[in-house]
């Protein structure tokens, strides 16, 4: 049944971003179209929330990658938007062409193929959660000094032969952004599809968790190496902890620019970077020590609280003033005190659901 605002089909919907999409989207009076991989990802997505349920058609792809895997997607109505989050953000990838570059590339090509076959004319615009390091150059980003602020002109360099031959896991991640997003636009200049185009590109995502989670392994891998792993004992000193990125955006900034960028004029066939500021080690343990006295048991160490950068890192800024003036001033980046708190809130609360189904 199609919602006051429209139909939405929003991929990879259990997801750490998707998840606050969906809330946003409901909250909109979307109806959402909510791909998973399977209907037992569903239901934990009902299980989770469940005054969602009147609000989501679910359809099962349980692989992305398989021809015509979205078409089934295009059967449930007419739809009047896409939002594409289904794609690897997996840092623990062994095959890196097959397990991070092949599913981010194949993945949004053969959705945005599907929508162009099977849109129709209702189909208005096709958000693509893109990612930071599609514009950032890595090697750039960590110099002394460092270069000019990014703008959404610029584009990583690296080279997925780079990257295998230094077997470099930060480097393909970047290839199978580069690749994906390039792929999109190519798309609609060489087919001319009927509807348009909107990438959003943020830096590390931190913040609270609305997804299922099975455990502690489920967290996601930015959330962990940004916040968790500071807490939970995997990382006991911070000294010599380097991030690949400097600079993150709070989950709930990332959902709004999804939704706002459906609707907005201003946003068709644009690159819509997203940072809020600085993160590093420190300023995660800094954060959670002033708001949770109780939990210095558990924090990681270090010799030096003021050093709010490791020695030697410089990293780039950004200009993030597009962002500002397309999405306006319902649009505000939220600051690292809040993301922090909020995050180290939501994975306590996780902890305790954790220990109680365990018990």
């Amino acid at each position: 049944m199609p919602g006051k605002a429209g139909t939405v089909l929003l991929t990879g919907a259990n997801g750490f971003v998707a998840s606050h999409i969906l809330y946003g989207l409901i909250d909109r009076d979307y109806h959402v179209i909510a791909t998973v991989r399977s209907e037992k990802k569903g239901q934990e997505i009902i299980d989770l929330h469940p005054a969602w349920k009147e609000n989501i058609t679910f359809v099962y792809i349980p692989d992305l990658l398989a021809e015509g895997a979205y078409d089934k997607a295009f059967e449930q109505g007419n739809l009047d938007y896409i939002i594409h989050n289904a794609s690897p953000a997996n840092f623990k990838a062994k095959d890196l062409h097959k397990d991070l570059v092949e599913p981010a590339v194949g993945g949004t090509t053969g959705l945005i193929a599907a929508a162009h076959k099977n849109g129709g004319s209702s189909l208005k615009r096709f958000v693509l959660l893109g990612s930071a390091v599609a514009v950032l150059d890595q090697n750039e980003d960590l110099a002394a000094p460092p270069g000019k602020p990014y703008t959404e002109a610029n584009w990583n360099p690296v080279t997925e032969e780079e990257a295998i031959k230094d077997h470099d896991i930060i480097k393909a991640y970047n290839v199978s952004k580069v690749r994906a997003e390039r792929a999109a636009w190519e798309f609609l200049e060489k087919n001319k599809p009927s509807f348009d185009l909107t990438v959003v590109n943020p830096d590390i995502i931190i913040g609270p968790l609305e997804q299922p989670l099975a455990s502690a392994k489920s967290v996601n891998d930015t959330n962990v190496m940004a916040v968790y792993q500071f807490l939970n004992g995997q990382t006991k000193d911070i000294e010599g902890v380097y991030f690949p990125y400097w600079h993150y955006v709070d989950v709930r900034d990332v959902a709004l620019a999804h939704i706002l960028a459906l609707t907005t004029p201003a946003a068709s066939g644009k690159r819509i970077i997203l940072v809020s500021g600085r993160i590093s080690p420190q300023i995660s343990v800094n954060t959670i020590r002033r708001h949770f006295p109780e939990l210095e048991d558990r924090l990681a160490k270090s010799s030096d609280p003021n050093a709010v950068l490791p020695t030697g890192i410089q990293p780039t800024d950004w200009d993030t003033s597009r962002s500002k003036e397309i999405f306006g001033p319902e649009f505000k980046y939220r600051q690292s005190e809040e993301s922090i708190v909020d995050t180290v809130k939501s994975l306590l609360a996780w902890e305790k659901k954790w220990e109680k189904s365990a018990a």
